[in-house]
């Protein structure tokens, strides 16, 4: 604990890496060059000797000395990440990217696929694979690149693994600022793929032989078993059953199917004292030790988690060589440092994140924990209660950001799994190397392994299946705050604990030393340990960045994609979308209850021009936000509904003063502008409406696709709903039958998932995708369950801003893309 010196280093370059790769390579590298400024000149004071009977040249000699290495460590992490940015886009693929251009590529895959089906709907199966470019084609012309790409496609790309070669053809959608993929390509067709050779053929496989090999064990190890084994083991999820996933979520076990530093930990243990015991050299035990992480990493794939284990755990073997001894906060912190200096977007990685947080309370709170623990109970007990414990505490904060629930029994379900992970890491990894090598041999370790992953697979489905197993939280900034103060405050009190008991009387010294000399480890009840001021400055300075980062990823939207055709904005518990006309022109539809959510949405969509502003009714949480529509814009047109025979006064007065075309919607009016046409199928003209929900304006929205898009590429349609109710809707349905035949692609369900808006409009239209605009943690209760179970059952993909945020949607050819545009 004392070992706290490079703390301030790992910090000053995590907020480094976490500016400069959302900088560019111009910024970064200016930021780089003052501070490498700033580190000199700072070298150069604590340097210069002190006048005598002064106090201003040792001070500044101080704070120079303090924050030179800081400074310097953050000019180097500014360095490389300026030269890898500029790197990604140099060349004629920065253009292409920029103007979204249609390339055929030459790509060498960086991950393996992962199957995504949240956001990528054709019918079929998606997957993304990471993949450097290394050749294009774009306009004719063909160059040589090196831009980092996500690669979006179909079921071809299933088979792709880490350095495997794959030629692909699609369209380029630049990448938010910060992501480690420069861009985004939707791939057409089944890419043609060249195995990789080496190590990298080698470790696909071990993955593959192993995964298959733990398939032929599921009758005798169990289905659960069986999937789960490849995710504990080699990280591998692909074989994971999904309710299984959904329990071991729920019970806090998530980690256990991603290889940790843990993992590595047990492994690089078991080869150093099983070399050791051959009576081999300290020096041979090490280097092989080491060999064995670096095949491991491999064969795990070099995950975040895996990647700041592996570092911490060479480093580690160095210190033990050295003689410098385990330096745990020393190690973490350097090994930070050297990870965000080859990869600075490590910074905004959640992998990388949670792993540095759990790490973190291991060290800085583990000691401390298990020392008050042990005064009520053994010590083996105390340090398997403490260990998950530190880590909970210290990943919560974030934890809620990606989940706002709580995991009840994590905790026990944790120490109870605890005891079979080193048996599951050991004997699994020897039996995939042997399974891929010699198979006979590789049986018994298979099992063994398997019995640990059954085990797991059982405590996770049982605490899963508990009352209350996840409890509420808030949402959001809310949420982070909440968890962050319930943390320290838990922390304060262990500390305040540690520090109350680290008095010990001379009674309890010679008890301490009778322990000692009876042969329990005297670190049970000594020696005590002294709270200093550096302790919880280490906290802040390890906790402060990678929490930062995290909230910065996750609460502040960036752009929009280029290319959207519409976006639901997360106006809370209201309605608010735009479809768009041009680049900076768009159709509003409902402005939400809150004018800063929807000007904010529009900014971020890059909308200066408003065509149309349609208010289906006269409900707060569809027109409160109007002025944020109109704020700085100009507006059109704007035409509403209401069952009233004026709309409310304030709202009446804002409309008039924006100078726009004020129009009342009645059934059968239609425009057009740009490619989005706009049909009025509801209210009648001739039948008011008794309710202001039935008088809700019914807009079928049809968007057609580009000018230069092939013929054979269907338009989007959109049926948009307000909060119209049940016996509207089916007199809706009847008025227009027409709509049964030819169904919608996009239904924006009524009132929010309400169950008074029905589900005939569901049943019957059968939408391919639908739209629930609705507010995170309402008192309604909205969406209702049987409007959630009729989508189910229809096979409709739902889209909820209480769960994604924002939502985009998108038509390439066939295929219609939703994604989330905050991350979620």
């Amino acid at each position: 604990m004392l070992e706290l010196r490079l703390v301030p280093v790992a910090a000053a370059s995590w907020v480094a890496a976490a500016l400069a790769v959302r900088a560019g390579s111009r910024g970064a590298c200016i930021a780089a060059a003052v501070l490498a400024g700033t580190a000199a000149l700072s070298l150069v004071l604590a340097l210069i000797p002190s006048a005598p009977g002064t106090r201003l040249f040792p001070l500044a000699g101080r704070l120079a000395r303090t924050v030179a290495a800081p400074l310097a460590a953050a000019g180097m992490v500014c360095v490389g990440a300026g030269v890898l940015v500029a790197e990604r886009t140099a060349g004629p693929i920065g253009p292409a990217i920029s103007a979204g251009a249609s390339i055929t590529g030459e790509f060498r895959a960086s991950t393996d696929a992962r199957a995504v089906a949240s956001d990528r709907f054709d019918g079929g199966s998606r997957y993304a694979v990471e993949a450097v470019l290394t050749e294009a084609t774009a306009g004719g012309e063909r160059f040589g690149a090196a831009a980092t790409v996500l690669v979006l496609g179909g079921g071809g790309f299933a088979d792709v693994h880490l350095g495997d070669r794959f030629s692909a053809a699609g369209n380029l959608q630049a990448a938010g600022p910060g992501e480690r993929a420069v861009a985004l390509l939707y791939a057409n067709g089944t890419p043609d793929v060249e195995p990789a050779g080496g190590w990298y053929g080698q470790t696909a496989e071990i993955r593959v032989a192993f995964a298959q090999a733990a398939a032929g064990q599921a009758d005798m190890l169990g289905e659960d078993a069986a999937g789960l084994l490849p995710g504990m083991v080699l990280g591998d999820r692909s074989t994971l059953d999904k309710d299984l996933e959904a329990a071991m979520q729920n019970t806090g076990l998530t980690h256990l199917t991603a290889v940790s530093g843990a993992n590595c930990g047990y492994l690089l243990a078991f080869v150093f004292l099983t070399v050791r015991s051959v009576r081999l050299p300290r020096a041979v035990a090490s280097a092989a030790g080491v060999l064995a992480l670096v095949g491991f990493v491999l064969v795990v794939r070099p995950d975040a988690s895996v990647l700041r284990a592996a570092v911490m755990g060479g480093l580690g073997t160095l210190a033990v060589l050295s003689g410098r001894g385990k330096l745990p906060a020393a190690l973490l912190s350097l090994s930070i440092t050297v990870l965000l200096a080859v990869d600075p977007w490590l910074s905004g990685s959640y992998a990388f994140i949670l792993s540095v947080l759990a790490t973190s309370g291991l060290i800085l709170l583990g000691p401390r924990l298990t020392e008050l623990l042990s005064r009520r109970m053994p010590w083996p007990l105390a340090a398997a209660l403490a260990v998950p414990l530190a880590a909970q505490l210290f990943c919560s904060p974030v934890l809620v950001l990606l989940q706002p629930q709580v995991p009840a029994y994590s905790l026990p379900a944790n120490i109870v799994a605890a005891p079979v992970i080193p048996l599951v890491t050991v004997a699994g990894m020897a039996a995939a190397v042997l399974t891929a090598a010699l198979p006979p041999l590789a049986a018994p370790l298979l099992l063994a392994a398997g019995a640990g992953a059954a085990w797991t697979s059982f405590v996770a489905r049982f605490f899963s299946s508990l009352p209350g197993a996840l409890l509420p939280w808030p949402g959001g900034a809310t949420g982070v705050v909440l968890m962050a103060g319930a943390g320290v405050a838990v922390i304060w009190v262990v500390l305040r604990a540690g520090k109350a008991g680290s008095t010990v009387s001379a009674g309890e010294t010679a008890n301490a030393s009778s322990a000692a000399s009876a042969g329990r480890p005297r670190g049970r009840g000594c020696p005590p340990v002294d709270l200093t001021a550096a302790v919880p400055l280490a906290v802040a300075l390890l906790l402060l960045p990678p929490a930062a980062v995290a909230a910065w990823t996750y609460l502040m939207p960036g752009p929009a994609p280029p290319g959207w055709s519409a976006v639901v904005c997360d106006v809370g518990q209201g309605d608010g979308l735009v479809v768009r006309t041009a680049e900076h022109s768009a159709l509003v539809i409902d402005a939400g209850p809150d004018p800063e959510a929807m000007d904010g949405c529009l900014n971020r969509l890059g909308v200066n021009t408003v065509d149309l502003l349609i208010l289906t009714h006269a409900h707060l949480d569809h027109y409160g936000g109007t002025e944020g529509v109109l704020r700085q814009r100009e507006v059109h047109r704007i035409a509403f509904s209401t069952a009233e025979a004026e709309l409310p006064p304030q709202l009446d007065a804002l409309l008039k003063g924006s100078g726009a075309e004020l129009t009342r919607l009645t059934e059968g009016m239609s425009a057009q502008a740009g490619p989005v046409k706009w049909d009025v199928l509801w209210p009648p003209s001739n039948s008011p409406q008794a309710t202001e929900n039935d008088a809700s304006a019914v807009v079928l929205v049809t968007v057609d696709p580009e000018p230069d898009a092939q013929p054979a590429e269907p338009r989007l349609t959109m049926l948009l709903t307000g909060d119209i109710e049940e016996d509207a809707a089916l007199t809706l349905l009847s008025r227009n039958a027409w709509l049964r035949a030819d169904g919608v692609d996009v239904l924006k369900v009524p009132h929010h998932g309400a169950r008074n808006g029905g589900t005939a409009l569901i049943t019957q239209l059968r939408p391919r995708v639908a739209l629930i605009s609705v507010g995170a943690d309402n008192d309604y209760g909205h969406p209702g369950p049987a409007i959630l179970s009729a989508l189910e059952d229809t096979g409709t993909t739902v889209a909820r801003t209480d769960l994604l945020g924002s939502i985009s949607l998108d038509m390439d050819g066939k295929t219609l893309r939703v994604g989330g545009l905050d991350g979620r």
